[in-house]
């Protein structure tokens, strides 16, 4: 996580260099002046709550020292891409102010990204085992829908199929997430389901 904040804050800072250095500081060092207060009022200050708040303070402090900005550095609220670049020329500068702010923030993405990739999964029957190039578990859903998973990486729960534990007709929940692969056969590339885990029913 330290190391990807160091990296986005490297590139951002190319973004930095084009506004005025010293207003910059001051609108830093009033957001997080605000979050700090706005923390103190709140017992869960995380995840989305602090994504808000982070955005409402920094508009406040740009508001109130917009005409310090020159002519072609101003931005239009209603500018989404100038908005955009201008929190993160901030954000670079809150480093410096409230950097533990900065790796809540970060935490909290971190979160949000995992939540949103968290992978799928299918309970049903197993219906085939194949063993070719790779080791292939086949099960059919309740509502009749048949699935081919493949066994690409370890897991916990992988020595299910490895040691023979798993046999046709057993119950199975899988979780699996999808990748592009180039199918020989069909000479092109296409989604194939890899599996995450395995849990007998």
């Amino acid at each position: 996580m330290i190391k990807k904040i160091f990296l986005l804050t490297t590139v951002l800072f190319f973004n930095v260099v084009s506004y005025s250095q010293d207003v910059l500081s001051v609108i830093a060092k009033e957001t997080c002046e605000c979050l700090d207060a706005k923390k103190g009022k709140s017992d869960n200050f995380t995840g989305d709550e602090l994504k808000t708040a982070v955005g409402l303070c920094m508009i406040k402090s740009y508001s109130d020292h917009m005409s310090e900005f020159k002519g072609d550095e101003k931005v239009k609220f209603g500018d989404k891409e100038g908005m955009t670049r201008l929190g993160e020329a901030v954000g670079v500068k809150m480093l410096e102010t409230c950097p533990n702010m900065i790796l809540e923030l970060g935490k909290g993405s971190q979160k949000d990204v995992e939540t949103e990739e968290e992978d799928a999964f299918v309970t049903g029957e197993v219906t085939d085992i194949k063993s070719e190039q790779f080791l292939t578990l086949q099960i059919k859903d309740k509502n009749g829908r048949s699935y081919s998973l493949l066994l690409l990486d370890y897991f916990d729960t992988a020595s299910l199929l490895t040691n023979n534990e798993i046999k046709k007709k057993d119950k199975l929940k899988v979780s699996y997430t999808e990748i592009e692969l180039f199918d020989t056969k069909a000479k092109e590339f296409r989604y194939f389901k890899i599996l995450t885990k395995l849990e007998k029913q």
